[in-house]
């Protein structure tokens, strides 16, 4: 495994949180996952030679999870810029905060993106040859 590939990686997922919690991915924040997905998919098959899915796998686990985990901590924040939020949480069981909420969601936020980017990224392998060996050896 690559750690330090997964771990560059997993910084989108740091950035989308920000974002998220600054207000500006409101409306478009799918897309924009999408796209970061797809380059996550084609790093990952251009720089591994093995493991692809689960090179992918971890990378969409780790910034699956950062992201919504951002969003708690800077709750208020998240809140004030994001008033639709409000809106959406109404229909969360009663007697769950809408904190509690994203904490409950976020393992299971980060499974899905793990699955979805490790597939993008198995798939990208069959297309995208890994770039010259530039360093690079077959434990990866």
């Amino acid at each position: 495994m690559n750690w330090k590939l997964i771990v560059s990686l997993s910084g989108f997922g740091l950035a989308m949180g920000i974002a998220s919690v600054l207000g500006f991915t409101r409306g478009v924040e799918g897309v924009l996952w999408l796209v970061i997905g797809l380059i996550c998919a084609v790093w990952i098959a251009r720089t591994a030679l093995a493991k692809h899915f689960l090179h992918g796998f971890m990378v969409g686990l780790i910034g699956g999870a950062i992201a919504p985990l951002v969003q708690v901590i800077f709750f208020s924040t998240y809140l004030s810029n994001n008033p639709e939020t409000t809106e959406q949480f109404a229909q969360i069981p009663a007697g769950l905060s809408m904190r509690s909420f994203i904490l409950v969601s976020t393992p299971i936020i980060g499974i899905l993106s793990g699955v979805v980017l490790g597939l993008l990224a198995w798939a990208a392998s069959k297309i995208i040859k890994p770039a010259a060996n530039k360093g690079l050896s077959n434990r990866y």
